[in-house]
């Protein structure tokens, strides 16, 4: 279902290869232009062909299969429905990889998170979110994805069309916000992709479990993962690709908050994001002044807390720059906030000081 003011809404269900299918089936339209729109970048910024593109992104398919046979059928499936290659679906679900890893200057606007525990919410209960900000086209290729079935957790996820997962929830009360970082290490190595460990999180029976996983697998980039679920655990786990490479945090006041920068300034030589984008410690300070210190936030106040325009134009509530080049263009894909109590995934498709909410429950 979809209208003016939402992202398209896909339900699918079954094994992995069937729900592949399904999913790259019903998604066609927007995985096309995801691949469109990633020709663009990929072009303006490395000046990769499509073709050397997808051979670059061939390399990791040995990787996913190793770490889940399940992923990489289903990745397979994504390529059937839509009537693509293989190639196609992996370079949209290894694109951190191969932009972060070229050694580009590519500088996307990126993430804003939290997570409240019950001491700072007016329902004693946790509740998450984020602003997800990326290259502009993602508006345009992005959808809420529902996925039902028998090997897991049933989830539902906003991503762009194609990717197996980026933030969201399942039906174990695990949910998932994230954030890019880049360190100094060998970023986008050959081993496992970013939004391949997004899924696993969402494929896992607990936030412990999601966590454990992410702590001990070969990675191929650094990331931020905030991991919670409604038994009460929460946690944001700072990564680089190498072993070892990961620090956890935990909340403090009822608060758990993370930008774009390492906060455990060890784990890098050199934190290449904050060197490129500075603005990354002012967001972190923004989206601190709107939730600390206060004990009875609602789903309205962290509305209110994304479309927070301190330090303009790079504020949590990002949008985009008419005079940028449109590879270039970034702003807030969506605000989203997640319940896990509630079982409630609240979105808004565009920046959240402007656009409408909508509601988004598993099975529903």
């Amino acid at each position: 279902m979809t209208s003016s003011h939402s992202f398209p809404h896909y339900r699918v269900s079954g094994p992995p290869r069937e729900r592949g299918r399904a999913y790259g089936a019903v998604a066609r339209r927007e995985i096309e232009s995801s691949m469109v729109g990633y020709a663009r970048v990929f072009d303006h910024y490395q000046g990769w062909s499509w073709p050397e593109v997808q051979r670059r992104a061939r390399g990791f398919l040995p990787v996913i299969a190793d770490f889940s046979p399940a992923i990489a059928d289903e990745l397979a499936g994504i390529a059937e429905g839509a009537n693509l290659q293989i190639e196609d679906v992996l370079a949209l679900n290894t694109r951190s990889e191969l932009m972060f890893g070229s050694g580009s200057a590519i500088e996307p606007l990126e993430c804003t998170a939290f997570c409240l525990t019950p001491e700072a919410t007016r329902t004693r209960t946790y509740i998450a979110g984020q602003n997800w900000d990326w290259i502009s086209h993602a508006r345009q290729t992005s959808v809420v994805l529902e996925v039902r079935r028998d090997d897991g957790p049933d989830f539902v996820t906003v991503v762009e069309a194609g990717l197996l997962a980026k933030v969201g929830f399942n039906s174990a009360g695990v949910g998932l916000c994230t954030n890019t970082l880049i360190s100094s290490h060998s970023e986008g190595k050959t081993a496992v992709p970013y939004h391949v460990l997004l899924r696993s999180v969402l494929d896992s029976d607990s936030g412990k479990h999601a966590a454990d996983r992410i702590a001990e697998t070969d990675r191929a980039i650094s990331a931020n993962y905030l991991v919670f679920d409604r038994s009460g655990f929460c946690t944001d786990i700072e990564t680089t690709p190498v072993a070892g490479g990961y620090r956890r945090l935990s909340p403090t006041g009822g608060v758990l908050t993370h930008a774009n920068h390492f906060l455990t300034a060890e784990l890098t030589e050199r934190d290449v994001y904050l060197a490129r984008k500075k603005h990354t410690v002012d967001r972190l300070r923004a989206i601190d002044g709107q939730l600390r210190g206060r004990r009875e936030h609602t789903i309205e106040t962290l509305k209110a807390a994304l479309a927070d325009h301190t330090y303009e134009p790079n504020s949590v509530c990002q949008h985009p720059n008419a005079n940028m080049p449109e590879a270039e263009r970034t702003c807030t894909v969506a605000g989203i906030i997640i319940d896990v109590e509630e079982a409630a995934l609240h979105v808004a498709p565009g920046n959240p000081c402007t656009t409408p909410w909508s509601n988004y429950h598993i099975g529903m």
